[in-house]
């Protein structure tokens, strides 16, 4: 079909339909133009702002939480596997930290930042690119979905308030679950999970 006209047209010949087809293509080269690549020195920036910013508004998203504190936080959260909360990193400016909980024990995971070449973007992976997403929002829906790269899957967030225990429980273990008004998350899916590595401790 020729569209070029004011009324379209089947066009029978191939070299004129490829002719027609790549006339198209260069007039739409000339109007479409791509964002342009972000300076280094943008590039946090950016991260920050409203291009990656839809985690702040999350339940989930603890802000610029210490390490330590994320733990105590998650530690004291119940026995359940995957019980998580998202924070900033400290160490990595412009990366995040995924801290949950797995057979009693608390991990921190790294959520790096990637440039994508070919999309012109910012996307961020849990797994050194091999599952890259837009945002922190539909990095955390995929993993409630699917273990992944994690041991588990992400079960029950911790809501952002949540003040930190005032001591750590004796025997190391988990203490109580988390009072009945508190805001907890849970996904009823049962996909079944790919087999995946153990996670280091970040």
């Amino acid at each position: 079909m020729d569209f070029t006209g004011s009324v379209g047209r089947i066009v029978d010949d191939p070299k004129e339909a490829k002719d027609i087809a790549e006339n198209e293509g260069m007039i739409w080269r000339r109007r479409w133009r791509p964002f342009s690549r972000t300076p280094p020195g943008c590039a946090m920036m950016r991260l920050h702002g409203l291009d990656g910013g839809i985690h702040v508004l999350q339940p989930w998203f603890h802000g610029g939480l210490k390490r330590d504190v994320a733990a105590a936080i998650i530690r004291d959260h119940g026995s359940v596997d995957g019980v998580f909360l998202v924070r900033e990193s400290k160490s990595n400016p412009g990366a995040f930290v995924l801290t949950y909980k797995y057979n009693d024990k608390v991990f921190h995971a790294q959520i790096q930042p990637i440039f994508d070449e070919r999309r012109n973007c910012w996307l961020y992976t849990l797994d050194k690119g091999a599952t890259k997403f837009y945002d922190l929002l539909q990095l955390v829906e995929f993993y409630q979905l699917n273990a992944g790269s994690l041991p588990t899957r992400l079960t029950h967030y911790v809501q952002n308030g949540v003040k930190p225990p005032l001591h750590k429980p004796e025997d190391g273990g988990a203490s109580p679950s988390p009072p009945e008004g508190s805001s907890q998350r849970v996904n009823s899916t049962d996909k079944v999970a790919e087999p995946c590595s153990k996670p280091s401790n970040i």
